[in-house]
């Protein structure tokens, strides 16, 4: 996301499932810079990102939650699901692990960990435009709705902005 380069252009680039959230924020940077060279000129970048909850991360904070427990339906035996969040002002890291008992009562545990930096409506507002970029549109959910403090996901479309094209900058 933040080093490619193909020989082309393209009308549509996204970037799904909030995986924009797992770049830094320097990285993100270098991801708008590459997707801004390989926009054409009339092309767009969407970017689909959750909303965090704030109340549940400072509530849960180091906190662990059994979020399930389901049989696998390969084994028969019964695998739980556990998360734990902790959170400071640079970021979130998530680590959920997966514990399965066999017969035995031997436990296997399977874990995994990673950062998400937040994006908010009013980051991306000065973001997008310092990248090169002029926001469309931005939405609060699928539906279309607009974004606000609730809103579950920030989407955002915009175009490629033409250096030096429509935008002033603040003189001192």
């Amino acid at each position: 996301m933040r080093n490619f380069s193909f020989d082309g252009t393209f009308a549509l680039i996204t970037v799904p499932a909030n995986t924009f959230l797992m770049l830094a924020p320097d990285e993100r940077w270098q991801c708008l810079a590459r997707s801004r060279e390989h926009l054409a000129p009339d092309g767009r970048l969407a970017i689909d990102v959750f909303q965090p909850d704030p109340a549940r991360i400072a509530g849960l904070d180091g906190g662990v939650v059994r979020d399930w427990t389901r049989e696998d339906p390969e084994s028969g035996r019964e695998v739980a699901k556990f998360s734990s969040v902790q959170a400071n002002v640079d970021g979130t890291t998530f680590r959920w692990w997966y514990e399965e008992v066999d017969p035995g009562g031997a436990v296997r545990r399977w874990e995994r960990e990673a950062t998400l930096h937040y994006l908010y409506r009013r980051e991306a507002e000065l973001l997008f435009p310092e990248a090169g970029f002029e926001i469309e549109s931005m939405h609060g959910d699928y539906d279309g709705s607009s974004t606000g403090p609730r809103s579950p996901k920030l989407l955002i479309v915009a175009k490629r902005r033409e250096r030096g094209a429509g935008r002033e900058r603040r003189r001192e």
